[in-house]
């Protein structure tokens, strides 16, 4: 049995939210946080079994035909369901949609963004400085999403959020790869929003397209950079 499944138990983190939801959303984060690596195999006895109490297989199936739905895993009939291997073509085209949504959305977000706002993204960048230096990975992926997210709330389109996290996971696997084995600096990151955030205090539209242009460029060439780096079994067309 996979490690990952030896030293992790599931819990019930808000039983407002629907089991099948908080499946997905934990094992996509072990998934991204490559705790699960391509062609692992996913079992829906094994993840059932990990629970504090007894459940039906039911909500991880859901769970997993989501994650397959979204290219986490791979489910065929009569074998064993496993996850995927990354996606070349999707870490590109997450890419190049990411680029034309949040190049847009960084202008909406220049004539709109509030004082407090501002000062939030500076206290990001701050504590993203802080957990670089002392390499904290999980730290640093949580600021960098939220980072972002800031951005996307006050450009007063939330629901742009769910396109962005949809397209980017391939590419957080990828990320998460390249901060783990150390191929690519973590302030590297903080430096490009530094940039972004400097543009948008000073309300430049244009400054901050650029900023946003050059970020997510400069991550898509470090991730075909690391992707030659990896073992090729671990990635597909």
């Amino acid at each position: 049995m996979n490690e990952f499944y030896l030293s992790t138990e599931f819990a019930v983190v808000d039983s407002k939210v629907p089991l099948n939801q908080q499946i997905y959303k934990f094992l996509k984060k072990a998934i991204i946080e490559c705790q699960l690596m391509p062609d692992d195999p996913v079992s829906e006895n094994a993840v059932a079994s990990k629970f504090r109490f007894k459940i039906s297989r039911q909500p991880v199936r859901e769970a997993l035909i989501k994650l397959a739905e979204n290219g986490f895993v791979l489910i065929e009939p009569k074998k064993t369901t496993k996850v995927s291997r990354i996606s070349k073509s999707e870490i590109l085209q997450g890419s190049e949609i990411r680029k034309a949504l949040e190049c847009h959305i960084v202008q909406l977000a220049c004539d709109k963004i509030t004082d407090e706002t501002l000062q939030q993204l500076e206290n990001n960048v701050t504590s993203q400085r802080f957990v670089a230096e002392q390499y904290k990975l999980h730290d640093h992926f949580a600021l960098d999403d939220e980072f972002h997210q800031l951005i996307v709330k006050s450009a007063g389109v939330d629901k742009a959020w769910d396109i962005i996290e949809g397209v980017k996971g391939t590419m957080d696997r990828v990320r998460f790869l390249s901060l783990e084995y150390e191929l690519t600096p973590m302030i590297l990151t903080s430096n490009a929003h530094s940039k972004i955030y400097d543009a948008l205090k000073a309300h430049d539209k244009a400054a901050c397209v650029a900023a946003m242009e050059e970020h997510i460029a400069e991550t898509k060439i470090s991730l075909e950079q690391v992707i030659k780096k990896c073992k090729p079994e671990w990635f597909q067309p």
